[in-house]
């Protein structure tokens, strides 16, 4: 019993030793860990953020102007079948066939008009006819009365001045007959000439109108204007055009599609406003794609919007900015999703330490230094910073021991 209660004895001294001994081990650890020792280095300092590849030209497929001519009162079109999206076409291929019913119920309609206003025009020409020839017969008959009434006036000399008197005014008043005759005549005419005339214009606005219909007909199946590979539009709610869906027939509106030519690439992406301040046209960047694993394109970025915008994807306003590649890849398609990290700072050699060692106070940076076991609170100038380090630009030297999450209380 005294031996074995002996290798108990034993054997717990030995645990303790060694928990003693992990225990102080983990001390020595988690102090060294509270240290960092500033050395030059290479620093990358870089802003991600997610954009949409597309092709820096791109042929636009507009909706067909007749189809949105007010005249014609089509203010939306069903789909009734369309091209494979991102798929290859070559010009004059098929890219969509809009219901065309709406198009040919309003030509009946039309023609219909046509009809009516062939035959009120016929009408009016022959009604004018009618008129005018009566109103000529009168002004014939009002002639050869005046010439009797001349005839009496000659040969009223031979008779009383009275009588003179009287055969003057009946010649006076033959005379002013005809004239006034004449006057009606000239205005009758005019006014059934301006009835002929808008009825004229009534049945060519509707011969116009038919051709336009006819037009909207054949715009209804559309083709592309150019080789490159179809990327369809969005309508009012976002949602690509589809099989069945409608479109709107505003000409001035979104392209329905865009064939856009991949041999030259763009990166659609944007910015948050917080971040905007960091970048310019220009900078550097490196872009992957989640399509095509291991593939790394440089480029730079070419443009940034001016004014910022609300996008549903961010709860802030963000700045469109497109970034050109500077080559291409066969495994590109439009509307690829890319990843974009803008090289907001790129050095060989430059100072940085840990995030975690650097404390702001009303609006400055500044460190602690370990010097010969003692604190030193250090101001430094910080630059750009990365997922873990920060740049410093003044402040700390190489070989600057520095306090990481320093907590004065501890030290």
């Amino acid at each position: 019993m005294a031996v074995k209660r002996k290798h108990i004895i034993i054997t717990a001294a030995v645990i303790c030793v060694i928990a003693i001994a992990a225990f102080a081990g983990s001390l020595t650890t988690s102090k060294s860990e509270k240290i960092y020792v500033v050395e030059k280095g290479p620093f990358e300092a870089t802003l991600t953020c997610k954009g949409e590849i597309n092709g820096l030209v791109s042929t636009p497929i507009p909706m067909p102007k007749i189809l949105g001519d007010r005249e014609l009162r089509i203010w939306e079109l069903k789909i009734l079948d369309l091209a494979q999206d991102g798929k290859y076409v070559k010009k004059g291929d098929f890219i969509m066939q809009l219901d065309a019913s709406q198009i040919m119920s309003g030509m009946r309609q039309e023609r219909q008009n046509l009809e009516t206003a062939e035959a009120d025009l016929k009408n009016a020409r022959i009604d004018s006819t009618v008129r005018l020839t009566a109103l000529r017969e009168d002004i014939k008959n009002a002639k050869l009365d005046l010439e009797y009434n001349k005839i009496d006036l000659e040969q009223s000399i031979y008779e009383s001045a009275a009588y003179q008197r009287k055969a003057q005014m009946t010649y006076k008043k033959a005379e002013n007959t005809i004239a006034k005759k004449k006057r009606d005549y000239q205005l009758e005419q005019n006014k059934l000439k301006m009835g002929v005339a808008r009825t004229e214009e009534r049945v060519k606005r509707s011969q116009e109108k038919i051709e336009k219909f006819q037009q909207a007909m054949q715009a209804a199946r559309i083709f592309a204007p150019e080789d490159g590979i179809v990327i369809f539009g969005e309508s009012w709610d976002g949602s690509k055009y589809s099989k069945d869906g409608d479109i709107s027939t505003w000409s001035n509106g979104p392209p329905i599609a865009t064939l856009p030519d991949m041999s030259e690439v763009i990166s659609e992406t944007y910015v948050k406003e917080i971040d905007i301040s960091k970048i310019k046209v220009g900078d550097k960047v490196r872009v992957s794609f989640d399509a095509l694993e291991g593939v790394i394109i440089s480029g730079k970025i070419n443009s940034i919007a001016r004014v910022g915008e609300d996008h549903k994807d961010f709860d802030m306003k963000v700045f469109k900015v497109l970034i050109h590649l500077d080559e291409s890849n066969d495994g590109l398609k439009p509307a690829m999703s890319s990843n974009n990290e803008i090289i907001l700072a790129q050095k060989e050699e430059a100072l940085f330490v840990p995030l975690k060692a650097v404390i702001s106070e009303n609006g400055e940076d500044f460190v602690y230094l370990s010097k010969h076991g003692e604190t030193e609170k250090t101001p430094v100038t910080t630059g750009f910073e990365n997922e873990e380090f920060v740049l410093i630009e003044s402040g700390l030297q190489e070989g600057d021991k520095v306090i990481l999450s320093p907590v004065l209380e501890e030290i």
